[in-house]
């Protein structure tokens, strides 16, 4: 691979990088920090024979929020690096060498970093005679490729593969493992067959589960981060098709394997100062696991998938389809909060982005309607629909002003609202290109009104 800059950009970049060498500053030796008498305890103990290859190691500087403000190096003459505004000089070159057309979602602003550090303390001590434009695109040529990343959901099942939007689904298969656990030595598992039940739960957990697969051209940082952003909102998109979204009472599990939404609990029994027991549980608040066959065969969901690959594929062909695929990502994270009260917030703030031209038209009164009369099928429905959202809206005043939390009796209105939200959603997808932009659904959903 060739990246090709400008020659403008070369020489501004150049400059701007022969600026930099400019601003190095010594630092004083770092000291050892005082021993807090803290007794914690190691559960492992690394050797030279546990290294593998040459060890790197960064010297960096953060703030109380954890980002990094300064990096260094050691030299012969002490401690040399950035910091403050000439760190913040060196971050600005990076994050300007990432816009650029050659570089633009291929690289991560952690590659451009490091490889810019490698450069300037590698050219201040007279290391290399490059130029910083040419080191750069020959680092970047080497790192961009093609990579195929498969990203396990928790727990979700599939007995046919299929796509939304560019990622496709696929089953992690026996033998796809049974190629890679074969990879480790015999020796390597008979000295330590403890190794063996790691392997067995981590297969249990991979396979026949469904994985979104992503394929990406760019260094591994900024593929492996492309990778996980774009499964997540696929998968957040796939869980529209579960009945979670029709209730407050359940949480769904299905995310990137990792991030499953499971909460573990531990308890320590003490009687007299000795401990008895230590107790661990795990807190699943719904369906374990989810096989997506289901939801291609209930009634209520039938064709919903097929909806959802259409929207996210041409979901920047409309302003109304760009809108409505935002909104429904905004949905998709009631299905996986674990609290009411944060499931009635996304739920809520979804259906208001769609379905309200501004923040300044009545909220409730507006919202109703046009549910109402995209839903009911006649008088008796929209009467029904209506009432429910005055319901729940004062559930909803009374959590949000006066703190009052939904009460188990009053699950069933929330539940009603959510079904009317999910539902309204599905007949929006179905619209497909009938709506240009939301003012074209507000204008015939008041001619109906009217009609």
């Amino acid at each position: 691979m060739v990246i090709d800059f400008h020659e403008q950009a070369i020489a501004r970049f150049n400059t701007l990088a022969q600026e930099l060498l400019t601003k190095v500053r010594q630092f004083p030796a770092v000291q050892p920090r005082p021993k807090t008498g803290t007794s914690i305890y190691p559960i492992a103990n690394l050797t030279e024979a546990d290294v593998i290859g040459p060890i790197e190691w960064k010297q960096l500087s953060v703030n109380g929020l954890g980002e990094e403000t300064g990096r260094y190096w050691n030299t012969n003459n002490g401690r040399a690096g950035y910091e403050e505004e000439d760190y913040a000089a060196v971050k600005d070159l990076a994050k300007r060498l990432e816009q650029t057309k050659p570089l633009q979602n291929r690289v991560s602003m952690e590659f451009l970093m490091d490889e810019l550090f490698t450069w300037l303390s590698e050219t201040l001590e007279s290391k290399r005679q490059d130029g910083f434009m040419e080191f750069i695109a020959r680092k970047a040529a080497d790192a961009i490729k093609v990579h195929e990343y498969w990203i396990p959901v928790y727990r979700t099942y599939s007995s046919r593969e299929f796509a939304i939007g560019e990622v496709q689904f696929k089953t992690l298969s026996p033998v796809m493992l049974d190629r890679w656990y074969s990879r480790i030595p015999e020796e390597e598992r008979k000295r330590a067959p403890a190794a063996e039940v790691v392997f067995a739960r981590q297969r249990s957990l991979l396979q026949g589960s469904l994985a979104a697969v992503v394929v990406v051209e760019a260094e591994p940082r900024k593929a492996v981060a492309t990778a996980r952003t774009a499964t997540d909102e696929v998968i957040a998109l796939l869980r529209f098709l579960s009945e979670v979204n029709w209730t407050c009472r359940i949480t769904s599990h299905c995310l990137p394997i990792g991030k499953e939404n499971t909460r573990t609990t531990m308890d320590i029994l003490v009687e007299n100062g000795e401990i008895r027991q230590i107790g661990k549980g795990v807190i699943e608040q719904g369906p374990s696991g989810w096989n997506v066959d289901g939801a291609r065969a209930t009634p209520l969901t039938t064709g919903v998938l097929e909806l959802l690959q259409e929207l996210a594929s041409k979901r920047n062909a409309t302003e109304f389809r760009t809108d409505l695929y935002g909104s429904l990502l905004l949905h998709a994270r009631a299905s996986i909060a674990t609290e009411v009260a944060h499931k009635l917030v996304f739920v809520v703030a979804a259906a208001e982005s769609i379905f309200l031209r501004n923040a300044s038209e009545p909220i409730q009164k507006n919202l109703g309607e046009r549910l109402a009369f995209l839903l009911g099928r006649n008088v008796e429905e929209r009467k029904t629909i209506i009432k429910n959202v005055d319901d729940f809206y004062g559930l909803r005043s009374g959590l949000i002003h006066h703190g009052k939390e939904v009460e188990e009796s009053q699950n069933d209105i929330v539940d009603e609202f959510f079904v009317n939200v999910w539902l309204s959603f599905v007949a929006l997808m179905r619209s497909g290109d009938r709506w240009k932009t939301r003012n074209d659904m507000f204008v015939e959903l008041e001619e109906r009104k009217l009609s």
